[in-house]
């Protein structure tokens, strides 16, 4: 889920496609000249516009973390590797056993959970700064320099240099990924007896519960104005059948100014700076395999993405196979879509 500086056109107009060497993608990072690193199954892509500029045997989180002086960091079996982005090649080696994507501090170094349950921070040349234990399971995401843990039913925050801010406790357990919001707040979904949907953690610590009609799940994704897209719960269509469906909320309020309903599930959604929101629908993979063909099973119209902003549906493009991997919005502004073995480029 991501929010891009750049505005979607929302045209649907497909730039170009490129063949990937795997079917699913995990991630796609864009840098600023325009390059993007696609990760799938089988290894990490690195494409400029439809050119592929290099395959390398990897793994990365979300594409790869992209760094300062061209720098990628991805995934190998000693640890992090830093990669050239425009040939490559393996410039270092950080070697550790990591639990969670390396995550960015203000200082240039990097912070991440690692065996046993310990953060810890380290400089590009694998010196370690400092770590702290925490408890299991634990959910880390750096946001305005702050290191934000979410453990079961609390969430604590670290400053850059591992010294703990405060501990905020939840009235239910973490039910997604947190979501850093423009403000320094941090979004994080909670399931509980109490209150099910979303709280917002102030820089300070501080709790404030969203609505409970808000269902927690697929991370939301901020827009400008301080709305927030995330999916809403099902609810039936003119024939009875249970669908998905988006919904555009107030921030602040968690009132809803704009319901969706669609097809199949959302994949993946992104925004751009004008706030309109790209929502991927599709089948699964397994459901695709398992039933398309079928007499009434035409799953070809599940596969598609839809243009979204607080005025209503803005267009539709159809994508005709499963979509199998999370969205990306280009360096100019393009939807990056990863479709079943290629990836698709629409203005």
């Amino acid at each position: 889920m991501t929010t891009s500086p750049f505005p979607l056109s929302g045209t649907g107009e497909v730039r170009w496609r490129v063949p990937l060497p795997g079917r699913t993608v995990a991630g796609i990072s864009v840098a600023a000249d325009g390059m993007c690193f696609v990760s799938t199954e089988t290894g990490v892509v690195a494409l400029d516009g439809p050119e592929v500029r290099w395959i390398a045997d990897a793994s990365a989180h979300g594409g790869g973390l992209l760094l300062d002086g061209g720098l990628l960091v991805t995934a190998g079996a000693d640890g992090y590797e830093l990669r050239d982005r425009r040939t490559g090649a393996v410039t270092g080696v950080l070697r550790a056993t990591p639990r969670s994507a390396p995550m960015p501090l203000a200082d240039g170094s990097l912070v991440f959970l690692t065996a046993g349950s310990v953060l810890r921070a380290v400089t590009l040349t694998g010196e370690a700064r400092w770590e702290v234990e925490v408890p299991a399971p634990a959910w880390p995401l750096v946001w305005h320099d702050t290191v934000f843990v979410a453990e079961r039913t609390a969430v604590r925050a670290f400053d850059r240099d591992g010294a703990a801010l405060w501990r905020a406790a939840l009235a239910g357990d973490v039910a997604g990924t947190m979501v850093g919001l423009p403000d320094g707040s941090v979004l994080v979904p909670v399931h509980g007896e109490e209150h099910t949907g979303y709280v917002v953690l102030d820089p300070g610590g501080d709790v404030r519960a969203l609505p409970a009609h808000l269902p927690p799940g697929i991370p939301a994704v901020p827009l400008p104005g301080g709305r927030l897209a995330l999916p809403g719960w099902p609810e039936r269509d003119d024939d009875g059948e249970w669908r998905p469906t988006v919904s555009i909320v107030d921030g602040e309020t968690g009132a809803v100014v704009r319901h969706q309903r669609l097809r199949a599930d959302i994949r993946s959604m992104a925004a751009g700076a004008n706030g309109l929101v790209a929502v991927a629908v599709s089948p699964t993979w397994e459901r695709w395999t398992e039933y398309h063909g079928w007499p009434g099973f035409d799953l070809a119209e599940d596969c598609y993405v839809l243009f979204l902003d607080e005025d209503g549906p803005r267009g539709t493009w159809t994508a005709g196979r499963p979509i199998t991997g999370p969205l990306a919005v280009g360096a100019n502004g393009d939807l990056l879509v990863p479709v079943s073995g290629e990836l698709v480029s629409l203005s």
